[in-house]
């Protein structure tokens, strides 16, 4: 047999590792790949190619080269993947060999950083798979555990396991090596024995069944529609329903006077339950319909041979489990069917869910009512399928001899607020005014609530106010629409007039209203509430105790809360999702995670929302294994796609930093909502993908939903931490033109945004222009004037905040502090440091220590410096530390930098700044020996310190630079205008060099 023939084989490897140091543009390589792919599909077109390659990125995207381990081997990820010939990408991960002068913490970031975007460029650059071809850890590195080893493992299965599960490009991958016992090997130290190292066995055999049970559900989806599409084919008319009737009597069908529960195959139901079944549905003959009342369940198979059968009597139990769809072909409708009869079975689709089959029976009818009409829509309404809803009540609308009620239209209603289709709602509108249906209780709540949901209050209270007559449900909505859209306040005031009108409220209306009280913080009118629904009886109503609870615990009476949750009866999923938000909103996260486990224990189901808030807790306590499982819980029981769910999962993959699981998510989710898109942009945004924010705000204003102020920020911040200025000016203008410039997030959004572009005016025109002051705008203009050094500014605008009833937070004294430290004054920071407790009642965290820490240093109070770190509430993280050393190296204080270079590595004993910075404190100080003690130290453990790098834009046109790198297209013209500017100033480019480099 020819290889090309061979069906063992899957793909064709043209090299491994192809490497081509000598040019480092790549245009060798290239050449090669085009040339050797062209060779082999010439000669075999049956198997896939691939070209081998380790993943390093090229002169093709020279923003990207910053992820390369500071390797340029001649290769280009993306250029030589692109070539046609080539099928699929591979990319290699050896962080313990690229980095090895690095912290295991640091491999790993590395390591996630580098799956993340080779995955996501085989995605939407390249649209190929990507292999994750070979990957290890070898037992030769220094201090090696098994331990290490599994969690590199651990990183690059999940990474291949989410994008499998949400169809992504990466489904495999390959470590290097497996090998039995005897087997000669490299010894690199990266071959495993899977009889001595258990433990990575166990995470390659989880791996192993994970990608097995994504294989089955894909396979079993496969055949359920293949099975699907072969049954629609086998099933027509009357035949396809009496072979299901006939089975389904095969099933159920205990012989007479047998009705021992234990000889009944399937279902176990007597022949009583059968009998009564068959007996409601009514099978008979059209021609003889008196044989209803004498049907038995045993002469069922005498009558599967009637080849004419009607539905007769107004029971439709069994028939909506057995009859097929395509006897309601009108040519197949018998004329025994009445319009009732239809919409009933019409209906009890609808209940089950089933809304494809009910679909289908409503356009096959031979006629339809206003019911019916009524009936699907509503349907579609109740499985949030607006989307389906309001084409439908279009039709219905135009259609001949049909009616508008107050009912279907509020149905319509709430489908246009589902659909954030106001133009549509409006419409609505005026023909209830035209109709005179406006004055229906109906269609006057839904109008209003619809307008409260599109954030149109006013509306609301306008059609609220014209109603004639304004029932307990009128009340309720234009209450509800008001505390939803955060008018808390007047939400109160239209209690306090209903009781004025002599509408009694229901528990409906006092659970609404103890929200508002929630949101407010209004603890003694929510103990007035309180005290009404104990004379009304409403405090035993779970959703009415619930809210009292959330109440107690948002107001700070979190015992009270507690106290009110263990004296409920029963104590239902929203009692245990309360609950558990409020821990969470609390920052009680592992109280939170412990009423979760009892809330089990207690045999109540947790819903969406108990997910999403124990999902906010995980995030919380930063602790990524507890929401992976929760993660693989949600999957199995199918909750995973849900909206509240998976914008949880979102957010807690950002925080635990694994962008690339968050954005599996994401991509993976059947519906997403503002909060969906909002929430995927903002982690990129602060994960660093400035590229990947872009490119989903320019999809999500496609695609999606109208971008919010949330998404239009998080991409602001974008901009200025990049210091791109044109882009974000272009954001300014499309935000101006859409008329969001005055929302809260915007304003300092462009205030720190333009702060940090180096354009303090333009920061300054922007909070000028608030038409309304806010605690975050004047924040961030406090911490825009703090890191240009303007002091004075600073202190005079803290200075006004009170002036305009405005309460600095703790982010306000952060830039005051820093203000104070790039000022050099000490004194005045220590005024306003104990200012924070005493007058604002701020507890100083451990970012307002470090700004007290880098001030001492600044104004040369080491002693100071390190008595306050060591006095720190806090852990004393690397930050503290590395400031502490800093001013050393300034101050020229050994002593105070040995204790400081100590600590620090301790933490991380390969880090490079910090062996470095202690050398060059001894040099300062003539201390050679010391100082050649540490640098021979860098050379015994192999720290090498990382070459910076940077980039330009000229042009629209970015290019990247490394330092002490001179393999750029422009390399050569780059250092001959270097030469020149050198002769001219009469230095070496070679000194020019020296001078600007900062070796810490």
């Amino acid at each position: 047999m020819h290889y090309k023939d061979d069906p063992t084989i899957m793909a064709w490897e043209l090299m491994n590792e192809p490497r081509c140091t000598s040019d480092p543009s790549g245009r060798t390589i290239q050449a090669w790949i085009m040339e050797m792919a062209s060779h082999v599909k010439s000669i075999d077109r049956n198997h896939l190619l691939e070209a081998g390659l380790e993943g390093f990125y090229g002169q093709s995207t020279p923003q990207k080269k910053r992820l390369n381990p500071s390797l340029d081997i001649g290769t280009d990820f993306i250029a030589n993947n692109q070539i046609p010939g080539i099928d699929f990408a591979t990319v290699h991960s050896y962080p313990d060999q690229w980095l090895s002068s690095s912290s295991e913490q640091y491999q790993l970031s590395f390591l996630n950083n580098w799956l993340d975007a080779h995955i996501r460029d085989a995605r939407i650059i390249l649209r190929k798979p990507i292999l994750l071809a070979e990957f290890g850890k070898s037992w030769k590195d220094p201090g090696f555990n098994t331990y290490q080893r599994d969690r590199l493992f651990n990183i690059v299965y999940n990474k291949i396991y989410w994008s499998a599960k949400t169809g992504g490009p990466a489904s495999g991958g390959l470590f290097w090596q497996l090998l039995a016992r005897g087997m000669e090997s490299f010894r690199d130290g990266y071959e495993i024995i899977l009889s001595e190292r258990s433990s990575t066995a166990n995470v390659i055999a989880q791996q192993s069944h994970k990608l097995d049970q994504i294989r089955k559900i894909f396979t079993r989806r496969r055949n359920v529609q293949r099975w699907k599409r072969a049954r629609a084919k086998r099933r027509g008319g009357w035949h396809g329903l009496w072979k299901r009737v006939y089975s389904l009597s095969d099933e159920w069908f205990v012989p007479p006077g047998d009705y021992g529960l234990s000889s009944v195959i399937g279902p176990s139901i007597p022949q009583t339950t059968l009998q009564a079944l068959l007996g409601h549905a009514c099978f008979a003959t059209s021609s003889d319909r008196n044989m209803v009342s004498t049907i038995r369940a045993h002469n069922l198979r005498k009558l599967c041979t009637v080849p004419n059968i009607a539905f007769i009597g107004n029971k439709d139990i069994l028939v909506s489990q057995t009859t097929s769809i395509n006897s309601f072909r009108k040519q197949h409708v018998p004329n025994a069917i009445n319009m009732l009869e239809l919409n009933s079975l019409l209906k009890n689709l609808v209940k089950t869910g089933d809304l494809h089959e009910a679909r289908q029976m409503f356009d096959v009818m031979p006629q339809r009512d206003e019911i019916s009409w009524t009936i699907i829509i509503s349907g579609y309404v109740r499985a949030m399928k607006s989307s389906e809803a309001l084409p439908l009540f279009s039709k219905m609308w135009v259609s001949p001899g049909l009616s508008m009620d107050p009912f279907c239209l509020s149905i319509a209603l709430k489908a246009c607020a589902l659909e954030f289709n106001l133009n549509y709602g409006e419409l609505l509108h005026g023909y209830l005014v035209k109709s005179g249906f406006i004055n229906s209780v109906f269609a006057g709540s839904a109008l209003l609530d619809m307008y409260a949901k599109f954030g149109k209050i006013e509306l609301g209270i306008k059609v609220f106010d014209e109603m004639p007559i304004k029932s307990v449900v009128s009340w309720t909505a234009i209450i509800t629409g008001l505390v939803h859209g955060e008018y808390y306040k007047k939400g109160l005031v239209y209690l306090s007039e209903m009781r004025k009108s002599g509408v009694e409220y229901d528990s409906y209306t006092l659970a609404i209203v103890l929200k508002a009280c929630a949101c407010l913080g209004a603890l003694n009118f929510g103990r007035e509430i309180h005290t009404h629904t104990v004379k009304r009886g409403f405090n035993d109503t779970s959703y009415v105790a619930n809210s009292l609870s959330t109440m107690y615990n948002k107001c700070g009476k979190l015992d009270y809360g507690l106290r009110l949750f263990d004296k409920m009866n029963t104590r239902d999923v929203v009692s245990w999702t309360s609950i558990i938000t409020t821990y969470v909103q609390m920052r009680e996260d592992v109280n939170a995670i412990e009423a979760f486990t009892r809330m089990q224990e207690a045999g109540v189901s947790p819903n969406e929302f108990t997910f999403a808030a124990v999902i906010a807790s995980c995030s919380g306590l930063v602790r990524i294994s507890w929401g992976e499982q929760l993660h693989a819980h949600v999957l199995r029981i199918g909750l995973a796609d849900t909206l509240s769910v998976a914008n949880s999962l979102m957010t807690m993959y950002s925080k635990c930093g694994q962008i690339s699981s968050a954005a599996m998510v994401f991509h993976g989710m059947s519906r997403r909502d503002t909060i969906s898109w909002s929430t995927i942009i903002a982690v990129y945004s602060q994960g660093g993908y400035g590229e990947e924010a872009f490119e989903h705000l320019s999809w999500m204003r496609k695609e999606g939903p109208k971008p919010t102020q949330f998404a239009f920020a998080s991409v602001l911040s974008v901009c200025g931490n990049m210091a791109i200025l044109e882009q974000g000016r272009q954001l300014h203008a499309h935000v101006l033109s859409i008329g969001l410039e005055q929302e809260e997030m915007i304003q300092s959004a462009l205030v720190n945004m333009y702060s940090k572009c180096g354009c303090i005016k333009d920061a300054e025109k922007v909070f000028n222009e608030a038409e309304n002051y806010n605690i975050v705008t004047w924040t961030a203009m406090i911490n825009g004037y703090a890191d240009h050094g303007y002091i004075h500014e600073t202190i005079n605008l803290f200075k006004m905040l009170s002036k305009v009833g405005l309460k600095p937070d703790s982010v306000t004294f952060i830039g005051l502090l820093t203000a104070c430290s790039h000022a050099g004054l000490a004194d005045l920071g220590f005024h306003y440091f104990n200012l924070m407790s005493s007058e604002y009642q701020i507890r100083p965290s451990k970012e307002h220590y470090g700004c007290m820490i880098d001030l001492l240093c600044r104004a040369g109070r080491l002693t100071e410096a390190e008595e306050m770190i060591k006095s720190m509430p806090f852990h004393r993280d690397d930050v503290v530390w590395s400031t502490l050393l800093r001013a050393c190296r300034v101050q020229g204080n050994v002593d105070c930098g040995e204790r400081a270079a100590e600590k620090l590595l301790e933490m991380d004993p390969n880090c490079a700044g910090t062996h470095i910075t202690l050398a060059n404190i001894y040099s300062a100080k003539g201390k050679w020996r010391e100082a050649a003690d540490v640098r021979k130290m860098m050379r015994t453990k192999g720290v090498m310190k990382e070459p910076g790098w940077s980039w330009i834009k000229v042009k629209d046109r970015v290019s990247a630079f490394v330092a002490g790198e001179r393999s750029y297209p422009e390399g050569e013209e780059i250092y001959g205008m270097l030469d020149l500017l050198a002769s001219r100033v009469d230095i070496s480019v070679q000194e020019l060099g020296s001078l600007l480099d900062l070796e810490d």
